[in-house]
C-alpha cells in the first residue's frame, strides 16, 4: 500500500505558531488530520528574538498538531514572513534545440532566468515562475510539447535577510523539525483563499498579521507583486494600550470588542487603570480616534506597494482579507469606500477533514503553505540537495 502524502506545516507569527499535519490529494483537496496553534513570545514582524521561547511555542503546536492526527511527522515546510522579504525580477531566453518544448527546457529557462545578482546579506526563499513565452507569444500557461525555436521565461526571485532565514531554520530545528522548505507567507495566505478565476482576472490579496502585512497580487493567473508592509494587529493594541494607558490584555479586549473603523459612537467604557486599584472611564471617541490614526497610516503603506503596479481600473476581483487583524470592525467598509474595490473576508478553501478548525482567516497562512508543499512532498532526507530539489520541483508548478 502507497505510503500517504501526509504534510507538516508550520507557521511562526508575530503572536502565535500554527501547525497542520494534512493529507494531500491528486485533486488539489487539502484533508485537514490536525490542527493547532500555540502562543508566542519572542518574535516581532517575522524577525526570531527568543529563540528558546520560539522553539518550546512550534514544538508545542506541532506535538498538538501530531497527536491530533495520530502521526508523528518532523519535516516541515516553514513559513517565512517580515518586511525583508523583497522580490528581484529575473528573465532569460533560451533555443529551444530538439524543436519541441520538453520539461526539461521548461527547467532549464526558469532556472537561468534565476540567476539574479543578490547581495550578500540576502539569500533566495523561493522562486516564482511569472510567465513564459515560445516564439514571442506570451502567456503561455503549458508549452510542453509545443513546436517552437526559442522561450522566454520571467520571474520573481523571493530574496530576504539570510540571518533571519537562518534563525528560522534554527529554532525549527531546535523544536526537533527539518526545514525542507520555505515558502513565503504572504504567497501561502494568498493561495490558500484565492479561487483561480480571481488569480486570472487581478485581486489583491492582504494577509493583516500581528505584526506585519503581506501584499500579494495576482493577474493573469500569476503572481505580480508581492511585498510585506511593518504594521498589523498589534500595532493597534499597542496604541490603545498607550493613549488609553490600559494594558496589553484590556488594549486588545477594547480592540476586539469595542473598536471599529469609521464609527462616531459617543459615550464612555470603564476600564481598569494601569495599578488596577480604580476605574477609569475612557470616551469611546478616544478610543476610535486612536485606531482611525493608525489605519490610516497602514492603509497608505499598503497604498505605497500597491501603486508600483499598472493596472487602468484595479483588481477586477476587488481585495481579499485574511489574517487575525483583518477581523477588525468597519475595516472592509473603511477600504472599500477608500479605495473604490470591492473587499471581502477571506477563509482558507479546499479542504476536508478538520475544515471547521482550520476554516479561519487566522489560519491562511498555514493552510497556504500545506497546499503549496503538496506539489512535491516530503521526502525522508531533508539534506540540501533535497530542499534544492524540492524548490525546483515547486518553481515548475507555481
Amino acid at each position: 500500500m502507497a505510503k500517504r502524502p501526509l504534510i507538516l506545516a508550520v507557521d511562526v507569527g508575530t503572536t502565535k505558531v500554527s501547525a497542520l499535519v494534512g493529507e494531500a490529494h491528486p485533486e488539489g483537496e487539502l484533508t485537514v488530520l490536525g490542527v493547532a496553534a500555540t502562543p508566542v513570545v519572542g518574535m516581532r514582524r517575522g524577525l526570531v528574538f527568543e529563540v528558546e521561547r520560539v522553539a518550546l511555542a512550534i514544538r508545542d503546536a506541532v506535538n498538538r498538531a501530531n497527536s491530533m492526527a495520530g502521526t508523528d511527522l518532523n519535516q516541515a515546510a516553514v513559513a517565512v514572513n517580515g518586511d525583508h522579504l523583497a522580490i528581484v525580477p529575473g528573465q532569460a531566453r533560451v533555443n529551444i534545440k530538439t524543436g519541441t518544448v520538453r520539461p526539461e527546457d521548461v527547467e532549464h529557462a526558469t532556472h537561468k532566468a534565476a540567476q539574479v545578482s543578490l547581495d550578500g546579506d540576502r539569500e533566495t526563499v523561493q522562486v516564482i515562475r511569472r510567465g513564459l513565452a515560445v516564439d514571442g507569444f506570451r502567456g503561455v500557461v503549458d508549452p510542453v510539447g509545443m513546436v517552437a525555436h526559442e522561450m522566454d521565461a520571467e520571474v520573481f526571485v523571493v530574496t530576504g535577510l539570510a540571518t533571519v532565514i537562518r534563525n528560522i531554520r534554527r529554532v525549527a530545528t531546535m523544536a526537533g523539525l527539518n526545514p525542507v522548505l520555505l515558502i513565503p507567507a504572504p504567497r501561502a495566505s494568498a493561495d490558500a483563499v484565492l479561487a483561480d478565476d480571481e488569480k486570472q482576472i487581478g485581486v489583491v490579496h492582504l494577509d493583516v498579521g500581528g505584526g506585519t502585512t503581506g501584499i500579494t497580487v495576482y493577474r493573469g493567473g500569476h503572481i505580480q507583486y508581492l511585498g510585506v508592509v511593518p504594521i498589523g494587529g498589534e500595532s493597534v493594541t499597542s496604541d490603545l494600550s498607550v493613549g488609553l494607558g490600559v494594558v496589553g490584555t484590556q488594549a486588545e479586549r477594547l480592540k476586539l470588542e469595542y473598536a471599529a473603523v469609521g464609527s462616531e459612537r459617543e459615550g464612555t467604557l470603564e476600564v481598569r487603570a494601569v495599578s488596577g486599584q480604580s476605574v477609569k472611564e475612557i470616551p469611546v471617541k478616544e478610543l476610535e480616534e486612536i485606531v482611525r490614526a493608525r489605519i490610516d497610516e497602514w492603509a497608505s503603506m499598503v497604498e505605497s506597494h500597491l501603486s508600483r503596479i499598472e493596472w487602468p481600473k484595479g483588481p477586477a476581483a476587488g481585495v481579499v482579507m485574511t489574517g487575525g487583524g483583518s477581523l477588525l470592525k468597519g475595516l472592509s467598509s473603511f477600504l472599500q469606500t477608500r479605495w473604490g474595490w470591492p473587499v471581502r473576508p477571506g477563509v482558507p478553501i479546499g479542504l476536508a477533514g478538520l475544515s471547521d478548525l482550520s476554516k479561519s482567516p487566522g489560519y491562511s497562512v498555514v493552510v497556504g503553505v500545506a497546499r503549496d508543499s503538496r506539489l512535491f512532498g516530503l521526502r525522508p532526507e531533508a539534506d540540501s540537495p533535497w530542499r534544492k530539489l524540492a524548490q525546483l520541483w515547486f518553481t515548475l508548478w507555481s
